[in-house]
C-alpha cells in the first residue's frame, strides 16, 4: 500500500514519490518492486533518480518465494531458485538505483535451527559475490512470529550472528523496530550490540505495525540514539495507519515534522 493514499494526489507510485518529494523526503522504499512489471519498474528509477531522492531497500522475491526455507538448505534445486530469484532481484534493483535487498527466508521445521543458519552461512558468502560485483548490499532482516511465522531469522542476535559469520561487507542487518520490539524488546540496547552491523533502520510502532507516533515504542528516544550515533542512511517508513485517513497522514507528517526539528539541533540528551 501507498503510504499517503489519502493525501497524496493519487495512489499511483509516481504521484506518492513527487508527494514525498514535495515533504522532503530523502528517498522513498518500494519494498516489493520485485512483484512490479519492468516497465513501472523503470518509470519508477527515472522518477526517483530525477527527483534526487534514493531508493531504499526492496524484498529479493516475491513473499511466498521468500518466505519458503530457501537459504538454510543445502539442496540443488532450493540453490537454484534462490539465485535465479537474487538475479531478478538484482536487474531490479539497477533499474531502480537501489542499493540495498532484504534477504528473507523460511524455517524448515524437520530441521534443526542451527543447522539451518550454519547452511545460511555459506549460501549468503556465494550470494555476497554476486551481490558484490554490482555494488549491493544484501540486508538480512529478522521477522516477529506472530506476523509471518515459521521464518528462519526472528531474533535480531541470530541475524547479528549470522552477518559476523560471513565476514562480508555486503551482508548486513535491516534493524526493524516493530519486529525487534516484540520478539527482542529492549530497542536501544540491541541497537547497540548489533550497531556496527546496521545498514538500515525500518520504522513502526506496536502493536500492529502503526504509525511511530502511536503505540508502546517511544519512538523520539530510539530516532534520538539514531542520532547520536552519527546514523545518515535512510530511515525507513514500513507502517500502516491505525485509523487510515487524511487526518492519521496529516498528523504522522506533523511528528515527522517535529522529530525534524528537534533532532537537527543537537542529539538530546537525558
Amino acid at each position: 500500500m501507498p503510504l499517503f493514499p489519502f493525501s497524496a494526489k493519487a495512489a499511483d507510485a509516481i504521484e506518492q514519490i513527487r508527494f514525498a518529494h514535495s515533504l522532503g523526503f530523502a528517498g522513498v522504499q518500494d519494498a516489493l518492486a520485485r512483484q512490479r512489471p519492468r516497465d513501472d519498474v523503470d518509470r519508477i528509477g527515472r522518477t526517483l533518480a530525477q527527483l534526487s531522492l534514493e531508493p531504499g531497500s526492496m524484498l529479493y522475491a516475491p513473499m511466498e518465494i521468500a518466505k519458503a526455507p530457501l537459504w538454510g538448505s543445502s539442496d540443488a534445486n532450493d540453490r537454484h531458485i534462490r539465485m535465479r530469484e537474487l538475479d531478478i532481484a538484482i536487474d531490479t534493483a539497477q533499474r531502480l538505483g537501489a542499493r540495498r535487498i532484504a534477504i528473507l527466508s523460511g524455517l524448515d521445521p524437520r530441521m534443526p535451527l542451527s543447522l539451518q543458519l550454519a547452511r545460511f552461512v555459506d549460501a549468503l558468502r556465494e550470494a555476497a559475490e554476486l551481490a558484490e560485483r554490482h555494488g549491493l548490499v544484501l540486508c538480512l532482516e529478522t521477522i516477529n512470529a506472530q506476523a509471518v511465522p515459521d521464518m528462519l531469522l526472528q531474533h535480531i542476535g541470530d541475524a547479528y550472528l549470522v552477518a559476523k559469520a560471513v565476514a562480508r561487507a555486503s551482508v548486513r542487518l535491516i534493524f526493524d523496530t516493530a519486529h525487534v520490539q516484540i520478539m527482542d524488546g529492549n530497542l536501544l540496547t540491541n541497537l547497540e550490540a548489533v550497531w556496527d552491523s546496521v545498514e538500515v533502520i525500518q520504522v513502526a510502532n506496536v502493536p500492529g505495525r502503526i504509525e511511530p507516533e502511536l503505540g508502546e515504542i517511544a519512538m523520539l528516544p530510539f530516532l534520538n540514539g539514531l542520532v547520536a550515533r552519527g546514523y545518515s542512511g535512510l530511515i525507513e517508513l514500513e507502517h500502516l495507519w491505525a485509523t487510515p485517513g487524511v487526518e492519521a497522514e496529516q498528523r504522522g507528517i506533523a511528528f515527522l515534522r517535529h522529530v525534524d526539528s528537534l533532532l537537527a539541533r543537537a542529539p538530546l540528551r537525558g
